[in-house]
């Protein structure tokens, strides 16, 4: 899947030649016209797009280094999860601190050799300025900025979620930890006999909207727990399913879980209870 969205309230004066093959994005800009001096060129690309990312080409003067090779551009490329994961800045933000606007964003989902699932956003660039190369059938829609003060990201949908399951109990929340389904108030507790508690992620489409069990379900899932010890802090997906185990050692009470992707360390946020031995 690859949708491209034009901005419908944008009137800039830049021509964008966007190629998109499949980890592979190169962005080719031009603002203004050959009467008006400067013209503002740039070109960059990004070599390999990661699942579950997000990118934002920016216009900042300076240069890029594309293969190895250094040059100069007005545009560049920033990628958004490995400068947000450490700082934990909102991604408007970042393109604003590293750059004056932003002309366009990638978001991708999945991004395997069979099915790439990536959402363009052209925030300064009209439908009749640009040109689109793909290795896949695309969508070309329009979309209003304005739009986005009120209305969700396209990640909300775009990126998968996952559900930790316990003692025959299934949560489901979102990033901010609000809770979507599931009992979130009982104390799961260690089998009898047992010093652990098994828990089991499972992904679904979306914002919880189908189990998915595919063979490229198979990401690692990064977990981060308040209290206790897990076994695994980074846990392999096969098919849309993994497991660890977190060893509470006599603690009892409030915990958080967290569970994301290694550059967006929290995606689904766990608040739960635990209680004392089985």
């Amino acid at each position: 899947m690859l949708k491209i969205y034009y901005n419908t309230k944008s009137n800039a004066d830049i021509d964008v030649k966007l190629q998109i093959k499949g980890s592979y994005c190169r962005a080719e800009v031009k603002q203004g016209s050959e009467e008006e001096t400067p013209v503002i060129t740039g070109l960059d690309v990004v070599e390999n797009m990661l699942p579950y990312n997000s990118y934002v080409l920016i216009a900042k003067e300076g240069s890029v280094k594309i293969y190895r090779q250094i040059s100069s551009s007005s545009f560049k490329w920033l990628d958004l999860n490995r400068l947000g994961v450490s700082i934990k800045m909102d991604f408007a933000k970042l393109g604003q601190l590293y750059g004056t606007r932003n002309i366009i964003q990638v978001d991708t989902g999945v991004m395997a050799a069979e099915e790439k699932d990536i959402i363009v956003r052209l925030f300064e660039v009209n439908k009749d300025k640009l040109v689109i190369d793909a290795d896949q059938d695309y969508e070309l829609l329009p979309f209003n900025s304005d739009d986005l003060v009120l209305g969700d990201h396209p990640r909300m949908t775009l990126w998968d979620s996952y559900s930790l399951s316990a003692g025959g109990y299934e949560f489901k929340a979102n990033r901010k930890g609000f809770p979507l389904e599931g009992d979130f108030e009982v104390a799961l507790q260690p089998d009898a006999g047992a010093d652990y508690i098994e828990f089991t992620i499972q992904k679904y489409k979306g914002n919880f909207i189908e189990k998915l069990a595919r063979d490229i379900d198979d990401e690692e899932v990064m977990v981060e727990c308040s209290a206790g010890l897990c076994n695994n802090r980074r846990v392999r997906l096969q098919n849309g399913k993994g497991s660890f185990r977190l060893y509470p050692f006599g603690y009892t009470g409030a915990i958080k879980i967290k569970l994301g992707r290694k550059w967006y360390e929290v995606w689904n946020d766990y608040g739960l209870c635990l209680g004392g031995e089985g």
